[in-house]
Order: structure tokens, then sequence, then C-alpha cells
């Protein structure tokens, strides 16, 4: 979607990066059948290979011990530290404990639904420097870099860089925006040795997350304050990477309270103008702190918060100037073994200024609580929220306006699930709704059914048939271009934009042949209501509407492959199609484009070596297939990093990342294309 005026589009150059970079995101009318079959074809030979390989292949060809008979899977402790996740085995690894997909501890395997861990040590051993280039690691996941501080990321289709159909999350506290739905990725920054671990659910999550997690969920979670005890210094820079880098303390209060505070700062060169070479430099510098105390057995509470500050260049204008605080505080009461109830709050403030177009204030604060309990074979769930955020917007601009400049938004809703074990260790399922009131809509339902089928102790098979919204925000009943201080407008606002909506059907087979090797496959089809348009009005003007419809289908097929006690060897392979077309009486003026910009297909590869004399080597192997509108060309590219540890807690490494070009775009706008370069870097971490 767009939103300066040329020949008839809409285009949003002059929000960037909020309503910017485009209104037509498009997608293909046609797939490429040929790409997608070669890529399925290939995936289905290496899962039959892997899958009839002699159980002692692998071991026998590296010398590594026979592990002997298949265990039963292996299951973490409840609260297994990140530091203790390098030591875990790969079936250890799929039996993670997560809360993302039922808002309460249960194991990944059994998960009925299509979930991804990106772990500290996945990210550690990747060298990334930012969150968006670490979910570059997970199944199903778009990461497309638009300028040196623009992304575009979603799970699933409809990706683009005001993307909004994933709801994000860090430590509880929704990172989503009013303002267009979606996400401002240049100031979802956090220290990254602290993270534990990135948990992604793709398909819907509204049942237990509310609107917006329709194509998924997002989970981002530090670790606790007790896991960051010490001092730890982190740094590096080198080639497009000027210097980045924080200093983090922890410490103990008392028997039972522990806290950490940290410093960071980060630049980088940006990203070439295509045929120009001109970078848009980012600087950001961002602190905060965490306690987390067990002042009683059964009590815990969490007290966080962060601070951010920092600006980025813009091609002949001036820098787009950011700055945020937020406070969050958690208690969790334990009830008895098998319940617990949480009261959480948050206030989060953000401010972003680009000159000559668009400022906003916007100040959110959020409460909420959540019950859970077991009665005989059902494991419920039950919880309520009430959100407020209030925004100042300035329309500084000629290129476009929010009307009215200042608004409140208000979001109430309770949500209760059940899943039911029928047949213990066996077979479950699951039920539930969000039920939900927001300002720009009215009420919202939003319901899912699933069922888990656990035939032996290796496999699992799952399905879920789910409702989700993504509710309407202020670029969608507000915007209104050019602003009507310096002309007459052409885009018109309409407060009758109603939610966008998503039937999704899905099913998921997970199975473990050997100890040593794990496949996890996924497929889904989803049915798509009331997208949005950009529909011709009278005298000349437009609005947006409720008038495009569509459905998309695709499938993943991931794996965990040990080779031998040190050498691993995971990855991925997606595929996906969507067919957007206007409803009856629609005319869409970008005809149904406008919404997506994805590959059909994409993959990643990782090998990750434990050598001797403590040296650890990864390589990443990455491809993503052409995105339609605007066409931009399908890349093939690897990652490598090594890292020597001369002294215990100390390690220093070098990474090279998007290896095989100089230079290339990873998502082309109108509005100016830039190019993602190859980068080499050395970093440095002391834990002392």
């Amino acid at each position: 979607m767009q939103s300066s005026f040329c020949c008839g589009k809409i285009s949003r150059q002059s929000l960037q990066p909020i309503v910017a970079t485009e209104y037509s995101f498009g997608y293909k009318t046609a797939p490429k059948v040929s790409t997608r079959i070669v890529w399925l074809a290939s995936s289905v030979v290496l899962a039959f290979f892997l899958t009839t390989a002699p159980a002692g292949f692998a071991q026998e060809a590296l010398h590594s011990p026979d592990t002997g008979s298949p265990e039963p899977p292996a299951e973490p402790p409840s609260g297994t530290s990140p530091s203790e996740l390098k030591k875990l085995s790969l079936e250890e690894l799929v039996d993670l404990q997560i809360t993302s997909a039922s808002r309460r501890p249960e194991r990944l395997s059994e998960t009925a639904a299509a979930v991804d861990v990106i772990t500290a040590e996945d990210i550690e051993r990747a060298g990334v420097t930012n969150i968006p280039d670490a979910l570059r690691l997970g199944t199903e996941m778009d990461v497309a870099q638009v300028d040196g501080h623009t992304w575009a990321i979603s799970a699933r289709g409809f990706n683009g860089t005001i993307s909004n159909k994933m709801q994000v999350l860090m430590d509880g506290r929704s990172l989503y925006t009013p303002l267009f739905s979606g996400v401002f990725w240049d100031v979802q920054q956090t220290f990254l040795p602290d993270l534990q671990q990135i948990e992604i659910i793709r398909g819907p999550g509204a049942t237990l997350w509310g609107a917006n997690a329709v194509n998924g969920v997002i989970n981002i979670r530090t670790k606790s304050a007790d896991e960051t005890q010490g001092f730890l210094l982190y740094a590096g820079g080198g080639f497009e990477q000027p210097g980045f880098g924080g200093i983090r303390y922890g410490g103990k209060a008392g028997d039972d309270t522990y806290y950490r505070v940290y410093v960071m700062h980060q630049s980088t060169d940006g990203l070439p103008v295509l045929g120009d070479g001109s970078e848009d430099d980012t600087h950001l510098t961002q602190g905060g702190f965490r306690i987390d105390s067990k002042f009683r057995s059964e009590d815990t509470l969490t007290l966080q918060g962060d601070f951010y500050a920092g600006n980025f260049d813009q091609l002949n204008s001036g820098d787009i100037k950011v700055d945020g605080q937020n406070v969050l505080g958690r208690w969790t009461h334990t009830l008895t073994t098998d319940s617990s109830f949480m009261l959480q709050a948050y206030w989060d403030r953000t401010h972003r200024f680009i000159p000559d177009t668009f400022q906003e204030d916007r100040n959110t604060f959020d409460i909420e609580t959540q019950y859970q309990f077991r009665l005989g074979d059902h494991y419920l769930v039950a919880g309520g929220n009430y959100r407020l955020s209030h925004d100042e917007i300035g329309n500084i601009g000629p290129g476009l306006a929010f009307l009215p400049a200042t608004d409140t938004q208000h979001l109430v809703s309770g949500y209760i699930q059940d899943e039911w074990r029928i047949v213990p260790d066996t077979f479950f399922i699951t039920a539930g709704s969000k039920f939900e009131w927001n300002s720009f809509s009215g009420f919202e339902i939003q319901p899912t059914g699933r069922f888990t089928w656990l035939p032996t102790k290796d496999q699992t098979i799952w399905g879920a048939v789910s409702r989700a919204v993504r509710t309407p925000t202020r670029i969608d009943q507000d915007l209104v271009a050019p602003n009507p201080a310096f002309g007459p407008p052409v885009l018109l606002p309409n407060r009758d934009f109603g939610s966008e909506t998503l039937v999704a059907y899905e099913l998921g087979y997970r199975i473990k042949p050997a100890t040593y090797l794990s496949f996890d496959a996924a497929g889904y089809y989803n049915v798509y209501g009331n997208l949005r348009s950009v529909e011709p009005l009278p005298n000349g003007t437009f609005n947006i509407q409720n008038k495009l419809q569509g459905e998309s289908y695709g499938g993943s097929l991931a794996a965990k492959w040990q080779i031998a006690d040190w050498w691993r060897v995971d990855g991925s392979v997606s595929l996906f199609h969507v067919d957007i077309r206007r409803t009856e009486g629609g005319m869409d003026i970008n005809n149904g484009t406008s919404e997506s910009n994805d590959p059909e297909c994409s993959f990643v590869i990782h090998s990750a070596m434990d050598l001797p004399w403590h040296v650890r080597f990864d390589t990443f192997l990455r491809y993503v297939d052409d995105l339609p509108h605007p066409h931009t060309e399908s890349y093939l590219t690897a990652d490598a990093r090594i890292a020597w540890s001369p002294v215990k807690n100390c390690e220093v490494a070098i990474v090279g990342r998007n290896l095989f070009d100089d230079r290339r775009p990873e998502f082309v706008t109108t509005t100016g294309t830039r190019e993602v370069e190859r980068t080499v870097y050395a970093t440095f971490k002391w834990n002392f």
C-alpha cells in the first residue's frame, strides 16, 4: 500500500517506514510450478534417504559412539537454562518446553500447532546482530531487508514493509502498534546475549493472543536475571558494521532476588541505493534492567524495563529520530502443581519523527490476568486483558495526514481454552475462543479447535481449524492524502473499514525415526475475507475498503540430523502460493496485488560443528525465490561463523554474511531500491 499519488496509484513514500514503502505488495497470478516441484522433490528424496538410511550409518561414518537402542524422549527439566541448551541432545531439543502455543508450559513435540524454537545457541552460532536477522533461522519465516532500518517480516504470506498479520511479543509485552497493525522492527532490539529463545507459531494464534495473530505469533523471551550473573562484555565491528557492542552486569540482592542492567549501542553503514551507492547509516543506543524475585516459594515477581534512542539516515532528507521507554511488572502465584495465577501490567511509550512528513507520540497501558488449572483430564487456561493506547500525531508534511490527529484506542478481551486429554498420553482435543472488543471494529470472536494424536512415543499427528481477524487501524480508517492543510485530498478516510478475516485449516506430522534424526511437516489452507483494497470514488477520489478476498496454501518440512556428537545439521524448506482477487462489486485500483509480496519457495540449511581446541564452525545456506510485485530476483547465499574460546567464558569469532554476492536487493520498491551487501566482521564476548 502506498500513500503518495502517481498515475492513480497510492504511494506511501512519505511515511517511510510506517506506511512506506508500498501499497502494491502483490502476489503471483500463476505459481512457478517448475521451481516449486524441484524443491519439493528434493525435500522428499532427502527425507526418504534419511529415513531409510541404516540406523548406524552416521555414527559409523564419523566414528562417533554407538547410541544403542533408541531411548524414550528426554524431557528437559522445567526452566532449563539457556546455558544448558548447549549440552542437550537432539532428542532433548525436540522436546523443549514452550509456552506460546497454549500459554502454559508444554512439550514442543506434543503441541497441536506448527511451532519453531530459535534457541539462544542458534542465535549465537548464527552471529547475527539484530532480531530480524535471527528470525531468518525460523521455518516459513519470510524476512527481507528493505533499507538500513526497515524489514519486511511475515510468515505464510502477506509480507511487506507494513506487514500486519503477525502478533509479536517480547517478554509478554505486545510490540504491535495500532497505527498500522504491525511492528517497527528498527527499534525492537535487546542485548542479544540475554535472549533465551524465540518461539514462533506459524498459523493463527488469535484464540489466546488476540487480534492480528492471523498468520502467526512471534514470542521473544529473554533470560531470567538469575541466568545472567556477573559482567558480560560483547563487542564487534568490521566491513559494513562499523561498531556494535554492549555491557551487562548481573547481581544478587538477598537470598532470592536477582537483577541485571545493560547498555548497548549499534551502528551500521546502512544499505546502498541501487545504481548510486548512497547509504542510509543507522545508530541506536539502548539500555535496560530486569529484576526477578522469588520472595516466597509460591510467588515470583518480575520487573523489567528498557529505553532507547537513535537516528536513521534518509536519502535527500533529514534523519528519522526515534526514542522510547517501557516498564513491565509480572506476578506469578503457584496455587498447586497444576494451577497458577498471573497478573501483568506494562507501560510503553514510543516517539518517531520523520522530517517534513510525520511524527507520532504514543503511550500504551496494558493490564492482563491469567489463571490456569487442571480439572480431572481437562487442562484449562482463562484470562482477560485491557489495553489503552493514546497517540498524538503531528501532520507536518504535505503528503499525508491522520485525522483526527489525536486518538485513544481501547481493547477489552477475554479468552478460555480447554485441553481435554481423552486418552492420556495418546489423544487430546483442544477447544477455546477469544472474545474481544476494540475501538475500531467492535466485538470479535476468534475460536479454535485442535487435536493431538500420539500413535507412538516418537510420532505426533495434529490438526486444527481456527478463525482469526486483523482489526482495523489508524491507517485503514483515518489516513488522508495529500494533507488537507496543503491541498484537496484524493485519498479519503473511511471509518466503516472492518476487520479482515481468516479461516485456517492445518495438519501436521512429527516423527523421530531414530534418536539422531527428526522430521516436522506441516501444511495449511487459508481462506481470507474482507481484505484491504483501494476503491475509486466519484470525482477522482479514493478510500480504503474491504473488497478483496483470497486463499493461500502451502507447507513446510523441517529436519534435524545429529550426524555425530560433534556435528549437527538442520534445515527446512517452505512452499507457498496465494490467490487474491476482487470481491463482487470491488474495483481495487491495484487489481488485488497490494497485500502480499512473497516467495513461493525458500529453504535454509545449517551445519553446526564443535571442533577440537574449543573451535565452533557454523555455515548457513539460504535460498529465497522471486518476489512478484515489484519483481525481485531470487537469490542463493551463504553465511559462516568460526569461533574460538581461548579460555573459559571468553570467545572471539569471525562472521561472514551474504557471501555469494557483493550486493543484491532483497525487496525491490517503487520508491528507491537498496541492496544488501556482503559483510564480514569480528565479535568478542567475555563473561566474568
